[in-house]
């Protein structure tokens, strides 16, 4: 499993956040993003001074901080291979080579914010109507397609440089190695997408999902699957589990239907 998430309610005063990140190239980015992402927002001068866009954006440029330091590189390299002990294999950035989606959901004070970077989704469910609190940072958009151009790159079947289907993560370093641009302009780049909006008694729920949730079915049939199943037995968490029974492959020895797939769905009360 590559994915990693959050949830949490009340990290400060009335704010509560929710994320997904869809690791590809190994687990260890995700998971370390899991890890840190809610402490070092909370740390965020700009989250203490409710600035939350601007706060959400510096904590996914912290993330990527961090793990180019001695520290961070030294606790990917064990994420990756499992273990908390030092090992023969030492440590390095030239041993990780993963790197992960994320879509994070700050409600606070009755606002909504949406940071994504990479093709995660964010979906807020109103007043019957599926609306996109996200966009998918795919390498063909018009944005993202100049700027891997202007950086050296090329895409070919939708891939940046012939490997990667996305033009936003955090981690893959690879890619972000050229001095001579800033953090907005390398071939992958971190800098989240932020959308807002204030929530009224019309919002029912907000969806995020892994990209692997919304390559079978719209935005609204999702949702209105998930409005009509969390009175079931089983709840919410019950509809959840048989939305993604629905959405699983049937057979996957044509190497399709393999990826993880995670989805928090947030009821408004």
């Amino acid at each position: 499993m590559e994915d990693a998430h959050i949830a949490k309610f009340n990290i400060a005063e009335d704010v509560h956040i929710f994320g997904v990140f869809d690791g590809h190239g190994g687990k260890e980015v995700a998971s370390y993003v899991e890890r840190h992402f809610i402490h070092e927002l909370l740390l965020n001068e700009n989250f203490k001074k409710g600035n939350y866009p601007k706060a959400l954006t510096e904590t996914f440029l912290r993330m990527d901080e961090l793990m180019e330091t001695p520290e961070g590189s030294k606790e990917l390299v064990q994420l990756k291979f499992g273990t908390d002990e030092d090992n023969d294999l030492g440590y390095g950035m030239s041993q990780v080579y993963a790197g992960c989606t994320a879509c994070v959901a700050l409600i606070a004070k009755g606002v909504l914010y949406v940071a994504n970077a990479g093709d995660s989704r964010c979906v807020l469910f109103s007043n019957g109507q599926a609306l996109a609190m996200s966009e998918d940072h795919k390498p063909e958009l018009d944005s993202e397609r100049k700027r891997i151009q202007n950086a050296g790159g090329y895409i070919v079947d939708g891939r940046v440089n012939g490997n990667l289907n996305l033009a936003r993560a955090l981690g893959d370093f690879e890619y972000k190695k050229d001095k001579n641009l800033g953090v907005d302009e390398q071939l992958i780049i971190a800098v989240p997408e932020i959308r807002q909006r204030t929530l009224t008694s019309n919002d029912e729920m907000i969806v995020l999902g892994c990209d692997g949730i919304w390559e079978s079915w719209t935005n609204q049939q999702l949702c209105e699957f998930l409005k009509e199943k969390k009175h079931s037995e089983k709840g919410l968490s019950g509809a959840i589990e048989e939305l993604l029974d629905n959405l699983v492959a049937p057979d996957t020895s044509t190497g399709y239907g393999c990826d993880n797939m995670s989805c928090i769905c947030v009821l408004l009360k």
